[in-house]
């Protein structure tokens, strides 16, 4: 059986996380599945968002403890270049969400701790369930951060919330997760999917070229100097204005229609 099940329905490529026996733990090819989906779904003008949720009790639970030490995979890399890896797996996985040039939307069915929870906080967006809750607890595990939650999580929540999660790892109820500002909205668990999904098919409706500029510079802002910043967004107003998507949107509004950016 699968680790993910994916599937893609008006634009908008679905991803599950498939091991709720273990709480969807990061063992077994979940995240490798996942980074193949995200990799087909760039390449695929027709998907034009993604949301990612789990089976079961869990959104993804972290590191799959269990199966650590146990017979290393046939294709893992060897233990010299285990050595000298950069960013490990987790790093690998964060950039295929920043690069992958399309809107994501995290649909938290529940437990995301951990390793979970930094996947979580690199999506562009993220809806509770009112039954999710969320953990740091590197600290308690005697680990430091990794997938990049202590790079996101200050942004997200300030440095001094996000302080207080590293150095507790409690946990924190859907509810406390909307108002520090860690997710956008809180709804009731079996509108979930359906919130999320309504939510990625209306982002899928957008012109998609302004759709993935947009994206890259609400990201390029979290380190380009004012200046810099300025130069980037003149240069994608630039693409934009020349491309047949805004000829599309200025029609629509000249004939008092909605426009129509499927064909793009």
């Amino acid at each position: 059986m699968s680790d993910c099940i994916v599937e893609t329905t008006g634009g908008v490529m679905l991803i599950r996380f498939n091991r709720p026996e273990r709480l969807n733990a990061m063992g077994g090819t979940m995240l490798q599945e996942m980074g193949e989906a995200l990799d087909a779904g760039q390449k695929d003008d027709s998907v034009r968002a993604f949301v990612v949720t789990g089976e079961g009790r869990a959104w993804c639970s972290g590191a799959d403890l269990a199966a650590m030490g146990g017979p290393r995979p046939a294709n893992a890399p060897g233990p010299r270049a285990t050595a000298v890896d950069r960013a490990g797996f987790a790093g690998e996985m964060v950039m295929k969400l920043q690069h992958c040039d399309k809107p994501t939307i995290a649909a938290v069915n529940g437990v995301a701790v951990g390793g979970g929870l930094g996947l979580v906080t690199s999506f562009d967006i993220r809806i509770a369930s009112e039954q999710a809750r969320f953990s740091t607890i590197f600290i308690k595990r005697a680990l430091a951060p990794d997938f990049a939650l202590s790079w996101f999580l200050p942004r997200l929540v300030g440095p001094e919330h996000a302080a207080e999660l590293f150095f507790s790892g409690r946990m924190v109820s859907a509810q406390e997760a909307k108002e520090i500002g860690l997710v956008s909205k809180v709804v009731p668990h079996d509108q979930l999917l359906e919130v999320a999904m309504e939510q990625a098919s209306a982002i899928a409706k957008q012109p998609p070229t302004a759709v993935t500029l947009t994206r890259r510079a609400l990201q390029r802002a979290q380190t380009n100097s004012l200046e810099e910043h300025l130069e980037f967004e003149w240069a994608n107003q630039k693409t934009c204005l020349a491309s047949a998507e805004f000829k599309e949107g200025v029609a629509a509004f000249m004939e008092k229609r909605e426009p129509d950016y499927s064909r793009f």
